[in-house]
């Protein structure tokens, strides 16, 4: 061995000593209650309501961990917020000057669930006893006082505390759902990433990327991503971008405390077949495009205030009508009923009072019109006014089922039969064939069309022929 080798060695042994026990006195001070206090009274200042931490510890290559940390919620309901874990890297030299500044936070696995509590009655105001007048002396007052009142006098800025300074926040793999009061669902998002830098004057700024987001339980959008700035609550996504069952989705949202929120979305060309399958809707047959963009405003927890507007439109589409109109086409053997091909497909709707307002709703094939208006509940519940408008050719064709319900419309060669849909999207109901008939049928054309023709039933296999009588 070289003579200057053993003292390479031992000096590298006395550097690798003092920075085991640099890191040992690093890792019991970011231990210590002191700075766990301070952790939790930021997170308290951040969100408003106490977090629980259920551990913390140190490693130089991973830095300082904090996990099991849930923020509650109401009781009787699921935790606000939750993570497995959130990583803080520190900037060491303004650690060792007492500042806690913070190069890089990570939250692992976070979940947010928001739920608005069901909205309860006030309850009667208590009568209040009439006091009576009592003459205090200066000295009682002050006792009384000093018994239920602690004063803690505002500390002087320098013997404050300096608050954690963050430079850089990273959430990883995370996942939000938002209920409304009744427990339906609105809003939630898989698979979500977001970087973001911390810029002077207590901006954020930063961008996203979803894996898939629910609205409802019908429209699934995926691979969304955006950018965002957020001060002093404030929150603006300028240029959301996705895709939509086989279509681009783009958009807009703010959210102000003082003003609310506003969003705007836009749909270009979406394959119907593919929205309806991902609905989970029945999508046999189906295609074509849709077309859409729409704008919305109001105050977070409060539907009433919710107001907007959306525009729907559909290009080369068929996809299969009403079960009752298409039962009629089977029976009937008219292939137009079977299988709606529209030159036209075009809805408006207007969002007010809690509910979507169909204002016009129009479907056109060859030989048929459809129109509808009315209300469409944001729980899915629907009250529409319809009309089925048939031409000359159609009405012929149907001339054993239809009865004499029809009325003049203003389209000229068709004459049209109003009808209503109730029910929800997912399972509407409609009296259309009791109007096409002219006498009460009910919901179920299949049972009519079963009585009509009976079918004897087979006799089990296993049923042996009776014996002849001796």
């Amino acid at each position: 061995m070289p003579k200057f080798a053993k003292p390479i060695l031992v000096a590298a042994g006395i550097l690798l000593l003092a920075y085991a026990f640099a890191v040992l006195g690093l890792n019991i001070y970011l231990q210590s209650q002191g700075l766990q206090f301070r952790i939790r009274e930021a997170a308290f200042s951040a969100v408003g309501t106490p977090v629980t931490i259920q551990g913390a510890h140190y490693a130089p290559w991973s830095g300082f961990t904090v996990s099991g940390i849930t923020v509650p919620q109401t009781q009787g309901m699921p935790p606000f917020f939750e993570a497995a874990s959130v990583n803080f890297r520190f900037a060491f030299l303004p650690l060792l000057q007492g500042r806690l500044a913070v190069k890089e936070v990570t939250v692992n696995s976070p979940v947010l669930i928001s739920k608005n509590p069901p909205a309860r009655k006030p309850a009667p105001p208590a009568e209040t006893p009439v006091a009576t007048p009592v003459t205090e002396t200066p000295a009682a007052v002050e006792k009384l006082a000093g018994a239920v009142e602690i004063t803690v006098p505002e500390q002087p800025e320098a013997s404050r505390a300096p608050a954690i300074e963050v430079r850089r926040v990273n959430v990883r793999d995370g996942r939000a759902q938002i209920y409304d009061s009744k427990g339906g669902l609105i809003l939630a998002a898989e698979g979500v990433r977001i970087t973001a830098e911390v810029r002077p004057g207590g901006r954020i700024a930063g961008k996203f990327d979803i894996e898939e987001a629910s609205a409802g339980s019908s429209v699934h959008p995926r691979r969304i991503t955006g950018t965002f700035t957020w001060k002093a609550g404030r929150l603006v996504v300028p240029d959301i971008r996705g895709k939509l069952s086989g279509g681009e989705l783009t958009g807009s949202f703010e959210l102000d405390p003082a003003t609310g929120f506003s969003a705007t979305a836009a749909v270009d060309g979406t394959l119907l077949k593919t929205l309806a399958e991902d609905a989970g809707i029945s999508a046999d047959g189906a295609k074509g495009r849709l077309f859409a963009k729409g704008s919305m405003r109001g105050t977070p927890g409060d539907p009433e205030s919710i107001t907007g507007l959306a525009e729907i439109a559909l290009q080369e589409a068929r996809f299969q009508p009403l079960d009752i109109i298409r039962q009629i086409g089977d029976l009937m053997n008219i292939r137009e009923l079977q299988m709606l091909e529209l030159k036209t497909a075009e809805a408006r709707l207007a969002i007010r009072n809690q509910q979507a307002i169909m204002e016009n709703l129009v479907l056109e094939s060859e030989n048929l019109v459809m129109d509808a208006t009315g209300p469409v509940g944001f729980d899915g519940k629907m009250k529409l006014r319809a009309r089925l408008h048939l031409n000359e050719k159609l009405r012929k064709d149907l001339s054993g089922l239809l009865g004499d319900n029809f009325q003049d419309s203003e389209r000229a060669g068709f004459r049209q039969v109003p009808f209503s849909v109730t029910g929800t999207i997912s399972r509407p109901k409609t009296d259309l064939l009791d109007k096409l008939a002219g006498f009460r049928i009910g919901q179920d054309l299949g049972g009519l069309l079963k009585n009509l023709f009976r079918v004897p039933a087979k006799e089990k296999k296993d049923q042996e022929p009776a014996k002849e009588a001796n």
